[in-house]
């Protein structure tokens, strides 16, 4: 291994399902089941669901898609045993490796550490993380007056500056700012 998941942006591509069969091969349930990124890798980063282990390095032996799924048989995984003990493990990449966004897409890796202001420039705090529901993407934005949750749609973000490290959103007040955790 040569660098440390602290070194380095990780980006989860997907999350450990269950194991498959009984020679150690992993159901990944993928997070956009349309890319091909987990598909052609030499290698992938494994961290733990609780977060408190640092995450590792470990070598890709085969992958196939299987569904929306990825069959994925890495290095050292050897029985059914030892693929369960993955199970819930975030499968990750480093973010320098993802290909670039199209024009009107992005990484939700990179919205951490926006700072979120108001159209008007009222500074509402700092993205800390984003939050995937079912139905709707969320900024956990955290302010002076708390933390708040802002869908990442229109009307509510209305622009991005990646350059500036800025996030413009509209109506926040909707979405009342709860204390911190």
């Amino acid at each position: 291994m040569a660098e440390t998941a602290a070194e380095t942006a990780l980006v989860a591509l997907g999350a450990v399902a269950r194991p498959h069969g009984v020679r150690g091969e992993l159901r990944v349930h993928r997070f956009n089941p349309d890319s091909p990124v987990l598909l052609d890798r030499a290698s992938v980063w494994l961290r733990t669901p609780d977060g408190k282990s640092e995450a590792r390095e470990v070598k890709v032996e085969r992958t196939r898609p299987h569904g929306e799924l990825v069959l994925l048989t890495l290095e050292g995984v050897v029985g059914r045993e030892a693929a369960e003990a993955l199970r819930g493990h975030e499968v990750c990449i480093p973010r320098e490796d993802l290909p670039p966004p199209d024009e009107d897409e992005l990484y939700h890796i990179d919205l951490v550490g926006l700072a979120v202001r108001t159209e008007s420039g009222e500074e509402i705090g700092v993205v800390s993380e984003v939050i995937r529901y079912p139905s709707v993407d969320c900024l956990l934005v955290e302010g002076a007056d708390g933390v708040r949750e802002i869908p990442i749609l229109e009307p509510y973000l209305v622009d991005v500056d990646f350059e500036a490290r800025v996030a413009v959103v509209r109506h926040h007040e909707d979405f009342e700012a709860r204390r911190k955790r």
